[in-house]
């Protein structure tokens, strides 16, 4: 009963998009034990689920738009698929094949293991002032906020990007991977599996991510521990068995 209370709060404040950071007191109050560890992994999953599901919403309209040729003609419909290209870095329009490999989900077991690296299990202040789960940088472009790291360099200009809610920082997370070329390896490995009808392994496409960190291939053997000695693989087939009861086209849109 209380684990039922416990993600109906979370998805409420999914839904609220209320402007509060980092988690809540009870979480900070917790000693580090594996209890701390689950709950962090327990409340940061509604999030990455509904950000994939955004995900597989415009891919699914991305399929439908290459499928349909009546559907695709109507101008609101063109013009969702313009934003859509141009947020994901894809030139032409109707490039569906580049669209399908930039428009697609993020592994929970993933988007978690990453998530409590970068933010030292939500302890960073990038986290507690500024709902930042992944590290991420800003210069201040496009009304974007950010916080000046303690020891930047003098001549830095970056600051570290603030966030209204953590499913904000999510959404950049994902589309950081979806369109950044240092990440190719990790799409058209996603690709892959996909074409094999393969659920998506996190700890497989992890080791892909060798430019997200400067201490390489040390940051992959973190990441690979953190999803191993967590279990971290029951989110992801927690994810693919909610989808496989949907049976939607949603579901289908991951098999191309």
């Amino acid at each position: 009963m209380k684990k039922i209370l416990f993600l109906l709060s979370t998805l409420f404040l999914i839904n609220s998009y209320a402007e509060t950071t980092g988690f809540p007191d009870e979480y900070y109050e917790m000693r580090a034990t594996t209890k701390k560890q689950d709950y962090f992994f327990d409340y940061l999953y509604p999030y990455i689920e509904h950000a994939n599901k955004k995900i597989l919403k415009n891919r699914e309209f991305i399929l439908k738009m290459r499928l349909d040729k009546h559907f695709a003609r109507r101008s609101e419909n063109v013009k969702r698929l313009t934003l859509i290209a141009k947020r994901y870095r894809v030139d032409s329009i109707y490039d569906y094949k580049k669209l399908l490999l930039r428009v697609n989900i993020v592994p929970p077991s993933l988007a978690l293991a990453q998530a409590a690296v970068e933010s030292g299990w939500g302890t960073s202040r990038f986290v507690r002032e500024g709902n930042n789960l992944f590290g991420h940088w800003t210069y201040g472009k496009n009304g974007e906020k950010g916080m000046v790291p303690l020891n930047r360099d003098a001549n830095a200009t970056h600051m570290v990007r603030i966030f209204e809610s953590f499913e904000k920082s999510i959404s950049s997370y994902m589309l950081n991977l979806n369109r950044t070329n240092a990440y190719t390896s990790f799409r058209m490995l996603r690709s892959h599996f996909q074409k094999m009808e393969k659920d998506l392994s996190g700890l497989v496409l992890s080791q892909t991510l060798i430019n997200y960190s400067q201490i390489k291939e040390r940051y992959l053997r973190i990441l690979k521990i953190v999803i191993q000695s967590n279990n971290l693989k029951r989110y992801d087939e927690k994810f693919y068995k909610n989808l496989k009861k949907e049976k939607n086209e949603i579901w289908d849109s991951l098999k191309i």
